[in-house]
């Protein structure tokens, strides 16, 4: 793992983006089960086709930086509202999307990760999680799907992206 800048590493990502090679990132928060530095915000970028690991750590949280990775990898749409709602199927991610909107109404940070099947954090290897750390009720919800579940982490991400 490769500590970095933030300019480094959203540089490298839209690097290895043009390049076609695999890669996702992670927004961890100093709470965060996957956040080694309990003090730090961490932003983490992998690239799995060279599996190369780039981390930066910080008190800032780069929203601006995650959506637009997002944004670079699932489409523009997947953080912005339409017409149409995104059709959530699974059940966990049901739960999911009602304790996000709760905790957007009270003011109450949280986040969510999507692992990517080859993603160092997953456990579930080969398949893809939605995973949801709701600290205040100390509960871990997990989704995995054998798919990529776009409609599922649009659901969510436009909630995350409301967060203030």
């Amino acid at each position: 793992m490769k500590e970095v800048t933030i300019q480094e590493l959203m540089e490298t990502a839209k690097k290895i983006n043009s390049e076609g090679k695999k890669w996702h990132f992670h927004m961890l928060t100093p709470d965060c089960m996957f956040n080694e530095i309990k003090n730090k915000q961490a932003f983490m970028l992998e690239n799995t086709t060279d599996d190369e690991v780039y981390i930066v750590y910080s008190n800032d949280r780069y929203m601006d930086q995650g959506k637009e990775l997002v944004k670079m990898l699932h489409g523009d749409s997947v953080t912005e509202k339409s017409e149409s709602e995104p059709q959530i199927t699974n059940e966990s991610v049901k739960l999911i999307v009602e304790r996000a909107k709760e905790l957007n109404k009270k003011g109450v940070h949280w986040h969510h990760h999507m692992l990517f099947p080859d993603c160092i954090l997953n456990k579930h290897k080969g398949k893809w999680c939605i995973v949801f750390e709701d600290k205040e009720m100390n509960k871990l919800l997990e989704a995995v799907f054998e798919d990529e579940p776009k409609d599922d982490l649009r659901a969510i991400e436009i909630l995350f992206y409301q967060q203030k």
